[in-house]
């Protein structure tokens, strides 16, 4: 098994679903700078399943589509985990939010578990159509969010961040 890094960027999406995919070109783009203190990872999951990807890094970005209907296509935001407080569930309505997935996390492993977990969210115009194509709007927020993610990977890292 390979040693952790301490940064971790997490592309969440299908490859397959229209705007659902911005998580992944945007995993796939800090992929191909081969930042030295960063590891990059893609996946098609949510809730508890993000707990054993997310465990013994001191901070994680997770990059997915969003739609609020608060905002226009291809705004990309920066949240933290107390923005989906009132999150429902994940892409199963079996399994739980992503809130509580942190917390259950945090307890069972509170070491282990980080503390500095951030969204980049972009959000979506289409999450339900089958297409290799994202739509223009988040297609062109591609740039911004990328450059998003690598602001907050320059952040100092403290030992004590909690959101």
């Amino acid at each position: 098994m390979t040693q952790k890094k301490d940064k971790l960027v997490l592309g969440i999406g299908s490859p397959f679903i229209s705007d659902d995919q911005i998580g992944l070109r945007v995993a796939e783009a800090i992929m191909e700078m081969h930042l030295p203190d960063t590891d990059v990872d893609e996946a098609s999951v949510s809730g508890l399943d993000l707990i054993e990807i997310l465990m013994d890094y001191k901070r994680v970005i997770i990059v997915d589509a969003i739609t609020s209907r608060e905002f226009e296509p291809g705004t990309v935001r920066v949240l933290d985990r107390g923005a989906f407080t009132h999150a429902v569930h994940g892409t199963n309505p079996h399994e739980a939010n992503v809130v509580t997935a942190f917390e259950l996390g945090k307890r069972l492993e509170p070491i282990r578990f980080p503390d500095d977990i951030r969204f980049v969210a972009v959000e979506a115009q289409n999450t339900y159509d089958i297409s290799e194509e994202m739509t223009p709007p988040v297609k062109a927020a591609l740039p911004l969010a990328v450059e998003t993610v690598l602001r907050i990977l320059r952040e100092p890292l403290s030992g004590s961040e909690v959101q």
